[in-house]
Parts: structure tokens; C-alpha cells; sequence
């Protein structure tokens, strides 16, 4: 008999790739091995997704942290300035108005967007004709689906000196307010801009949080003879504090992140009334190109709005049952 080495080496490759079929059969027999064959298509779907995120939101999010620790350089190396930056920051006057307006506006929208879309949504309980009660929250909801830009352009027609609130004033022979470049009407005009179009937002969560009580505890409650009154404090607003406690950590992270209204709303007369930090960011990074000190604002109306969001959730007691 001849021996013949190239039957030999086809042999051990054989051998070969039947271990390595072997293994990669057994690895996928673990637990996680069959997690993954069963739920691939939901893995293969989440990859578009995780790179959206990666690219358009952790990216940006370390570039900047880096940033706000270098030069403001728009170009070229930025050598490292340390905490330059941040100490330029929080000693600009424009910074520190920038946050008081910003308080200040964000509080106002807080208290005034739960007890707004809270009221409505209990208003809207109390109505019998179910197509009034769906008319009506579909039209307070409307305002919600515009962007801010529409919204903007909306209330300037309204307020604008001859905008339809002047045109009614005029009937009854009142002289045109300039309400638009008139400071005293500055920050309401934004807090009611706001309260506008997100009352309907959250009146439809609140609505949805009443309509899953149990109807057994009004029957209960009306055999025990409690008025209305007596059942939406009773049961309705105990019932509604899950809902309650998600909604003010939601108004709470929307505190030191208002732009898009204000930048739509800005003009010299009202800046230094309604100036909030991101556009503070906006014009220092975008308009100025300082990106550094942009940067480093940016970084702090982080860690502003965690702590913010953080107290409110112990405050409240949003992790407890």
C-alpha cells in the first residue's frame, strides 16, 4: 500500500472543522447562545438604533466634556486650559442671568404645566357626552404636535402690535400694547406659550391614569354616599400620584433646558429677561465660536439638570412604592 500524505491532511481537516462545528453548536446551546438565536431579529433591529446613539448622542456628549477642558479653538490643537474654562463661566454676568432666568421660567412651567393639564384632565372626567369630551382633548392636544418654531410664529401674530389682541383692544378704544418688546410681559408670555401647548400632553396622561380605576370604587363609594367632590379627592388623586411623580420628574428634567421657545421669542428688549442657559450655549459656541467656554456651560447645565432631577425624585419619593 502507497502512502499518500494528502489523504492524511483532508482527513485532519475534516477533523478540524467537525470540533470547530462542535464547539460553535455548543456554545450556541448555552443560555445566552439560545437567547441570541431566538431574539437575533430584535438584536439585528437594535443595531441601527445603538449606532444612532453612539454617533448623534455619546459622541457629541464626550467631545464636548472634552472640549470644555481646552482652549477655544475652532480650529487646529486646543492645548488643555484645565478648569479655564468652567472658572470664566460661572463668573460671567451672563451666565448667572442665564441661570435665574432659567429657574425661574422652568419653576413657573413646572408648577403651572401639572396644575394646568391636572384640572383639565379632571374637568374632562366630568363630562357625560363622550364626543364633547374626545373633541375637546383632541383640540387641547393639538398644540403639542407643532414645533416650537410654528407655536412661536403663532403668538407673534397674537401679540404682535397688530396682532389680534391689539385688534380687539382697539374695539373698545384701548391703545396698542407692544407686548413683544414690553419686559413686563416678557417671561408670562413665555410661561403661557409653554403652558399652551404641553397642557394638552399631559392632561392625556392624566386622563389615562383616571380611566384605569377600577369602577367598582366609585360604585363603593357612591353606596356609601360621597359626593363628587368627596370621590375625586378620595380616590381619583390618590390614584393619580404614580402618575403624578412621573410627570414632575419629566417637568423637572425641562427646568434648565428651554430653547426652543425662547429662541423663537428673543429680541433686544426682552433678552435679558427670558436669555436661558442653552441659549446662552447657543450664542457662545455657535455665534461667538467659543467653543471651549460653550463647552463647559453645557457640561454644567448637565450636572444642573441631574441634580435638579435628582432632588425632585427624593423629594417626592419617586422610588418608593
Amino acid at each position: 500500500m502507497v502512502y499518500c500524505p494528502c489523504k492524511e491532511g483532508a482527513f485532519e481537516q475534516r477533523t478540524l472543522q467537525r470540533v470547530e462545528t462542535n464547539e460553535l453548536g455548543s456554545s450556541m446551546n448555552t443560555p445566552l447562545g439560545r437567547q441570541l438565536k431566538k431574539y437575533r431579529i430584535f438584536y439585528l433591529m437594535f443595531i441601527p438604533v445603538a449606532i444612532y446613539f453612539i454617533v448623534f448622542t455619546y459622541y457629541p456628549f464626550l467631545r464636548g466634556l472634552i472640549m470644555s477642558f481646552q482652549e477655544n479653538r475652532l480650529l487646529g490643537n486646543r492645548p488643555f486650559s484645565g478648569l479655564a474654562n468652567y472658572r470664566f463661566v460661572v463668573k460671567d454676568s451672563n451666565f448667572l442671568a442665564a441661570v435665574a432666568n432659567s429657574l425661574i421660567i422652568g419653576l413657573w412651567d413646572m408648577v403651572l404645566y401639572f396644575l394646568f393639564s391636572l384640572g383639565f384632565a379632571l374637568i374632562l372626567n366630568e363630562l357625560v357626552q363622550r364626543t364633547i369630551k374626545q373633541s375637546i382633548q383632541t383640540i387641547a392636544y393639538i398644540p403639542y404636535l407643532f414645533s416650537w418654531a410654528v407655536i412661536g410664529g403663532v403668538w407673534v401674530l397674537i401679540f404682535d402690535l397688530q396682532g389680534l389682541v391689539n385688534q380687539f383692544l382697539s374695539l373698545f378704544g384701548t391703545e396698542p400694547i407692544f407686548f413683544l418688546a414690553d419686559p413686563a410681559y416678557a417671561r408670562p408670555l413665555i410661561i403661557a406659550m409653554g403652558v399652551w401647548r404641553s397642557m394638552g400632553y399631559f392632561a392625556l396622561l392624566f386622563t389615562v391614569a383616571i380611566m384605569n380605576i377600577e369602577g367598582q370604587l366609585y360604585e363603593a363609594a357612591r353606596i356609601d354616599g360621597a359626593s363628587r367632590l368627596m370621590q375625586i379627592r378620595k380616590i381619583i388623586l390618590p390614584s393619580l400620584i404614580p402618575t403624578m411623580k412621573t410627570i414632575i420628574v419629566l417637568l423637572s428634567i425641562g427646568v434648565l433646558t428651554h430653547f426652543d421657545e425662547i429662541y423663537v421669542m428673543v429680541n433686544p428688549a426682552n433678552r435679558r429677561l427670558i436669555s436661558t442657559l442653552l441659549l446662552y450655549v447657543y450664542e457662545t459656541g455657535i455665534l461667538n465660536f467659543q467653543t471651549g467656554t460653550a463647552s463647559a456651560g453645557a457640561t454644567l447645565v448637565m450636572a444642573g439638570t441631574l441634580l435638579i432631577t435628582g432632588l425632585m425624585r427624593k423629594f417626592i419619593g419617586y422610588d418608593k412604592e
